[in-house]
């Protein structure tokens, strides 16, 4: 008589495993919400046992801690690196805008599950992430402000208002992004991105 034995996961270093369940726990909240997110879940996703997640997370808050943290972290390095990535010096704010937007609607689509949870976070979103979010709004909004005080100023208009300017150019680069993390197959980044570069074409300096 023969048995079929369970096979079990391999073992990880502690680091690896934990970015596992990690990447476990946000699929399964891209699925179905903050509720769908336990113990017992994290555990069947990775492929392990219910005490391989407790070995490195004491309970729920601790996985859900865990991941908000490493989600707005991760979201943070990928705007600043977008808007990092061309020197306003060599070129106009027009193209170091469009850059910056496709490189970040990219990043969107990329990682479709995080910036769902960012964009358009699900019900139930503890507000500490909901602050966390935010704090990392303003962050890359500092960033856009500088970039629209430099188009303000090559015009020498002193009548145009640089921070509504970065406002409004923040709010077009979230409307891309949520486009894009919503309905891709309707709103590809080249789409978002050519509607972007026409309407960045009339930036100060553009």
């Amino acid at each position: 008589m023969s048995t079929t034995r369970r096979k079990y996961a391999p073992r990880l270093p502690p680091g690896q495993r934990r970015e596992q369940l990690l990447d476990g726990a946000l699929a399964l909240i891209a699925g179905g919400g903050f509720d769908a997110l336990t113990m017992e879940a994290v555990a069947r996703r990775a492929g392990v046992t219910k005490p391989v997640v407790y070995e490195l997370y004491a309970n729920r808050a601790e996985v859900l801690d865990a991941l908000l943290r490493r989600e707005a972290e991760r979201a943070t390095a990928q705007v600043l690196d977008a808007l990092r990535g061309a020197d306003p010096a060599a070129r106009s704010p027009e193209d170091v805008y469009t850059g910056a937007v496709r490189a970040f609607v990219n990043a969107v689509v990329a990682a479709p599950d995080r910036w769902r949870l960012v964009l358009v976070p699900p019900e139930g979103t503890p507000p500490e992430f909901r602050r966390q979010v935010e704090l990392v709004r303003r962050r890359v909004l500092a960033q856009v402000n500088e970039l629209a005080d430099l188009g303000v100023r090559a015009t020498g208009d002193p009548g145009l208002d640089a921070e509504l300017l970065g406002h409004a150019m923040l709010a077009l680069a979230e409307m891309a992004g949520r486009l894009a993390v919503t309905d891709p197959g309707r709103f590809t980044p080249d789409r978002l991105v050519a509607f972007v570069g026409k309407v960045a074409h009339f930036l100060p300096g553009g």
